[in-house]
């Protein structure tokens, strides 16, 4: 899938799918979110970003006041990939920020958006044969995001930190859309209470 995206927005499927970044966050990823070992999330693009006459490009994060962020982890092979963007592509000054991601041709818009990036994506999925039977896209953007969540939670990851991570205004919208994906902890339960009221006993 990452090799169908043009390669200048190659990056965006690993910081969306290894982070949990929504669209919005991604195209407003700047060299200054990241520190020795996790991400800092600052700001978002604006969805009217793209057009010549916007005045406000960047705003706050979704549920979020101006000037507040969130962390995320950086595994090791996120922060090559955005090594290896830097050198390949640099950043271009736009509304006062060293953007990542921003059209090089002219006539492209200022800025991209959530919704002029779904529609390339789309397209991705379809040069890739990511199809539906009826040959629409199987996936859309915020797919990648489900997959960060559900592949932490699935590995154990509790469910707050996940939702930490994710940005959301409440665990209880975690817990409502990822909460089956929780790993069963009965057999663990099991061993924790035996070891906690009968140390020394067999726990099976």
């Amino acid at each position: 899938m990452a090799k169908q995206i043009s390669p200048q927005y190659r990056l965006t499927v690993y910081l969306q799918a290894g982070a949990g970044l929504r669209i919005s966050e991604t195209l407003a990823f700047t060299p200054n979110c990241v520190r020795s070992d996790f991400l800092r999330v600052r700001r978002q693009v604006s969805s009217k970003a793209h057009r010549d006459d916007c005045k406000t490009r960047f705003i706050p994060l979704k549920h979020r006041a101006e000037g507040e962020y969130r962390d995320v982890p950086l595994p090791t092979f996120l922060s090559e990939e955005i090594d290896m963007h830097l050198r390949e592509w640099g950043t271009v000054m736009t509304a006062g920020m060293d953007v990542l991601f921003t059209p090089r041709d002219r006539g492209k818009g200022a800025m991209p958006t959530a919704n002029t990036y779904a529609y390339h994506f789309r397209k991705a999925l379809k040069a890739a044969g990511i199809v539906k039977p009826d040959g629409s896209p199987k996936y859309t953007p915020h797919g990648l995001r489900h997959f960060f969540a559900s592949t932490a939670l699935a590995h154990g990851i509790p469910i707050h930190e996940v939702s930490r991570w994710l940005g959301h205004k409440s665990i209880k919208t975690t817990v409502d859309v990822y909460g089956h994906l929780v790993p069963a902890s009965w057999d663990r339960c099991r061993t924790v209470m035996q070891t906690a009221l009968r140390p020394g006993s067999p726990t099976a």
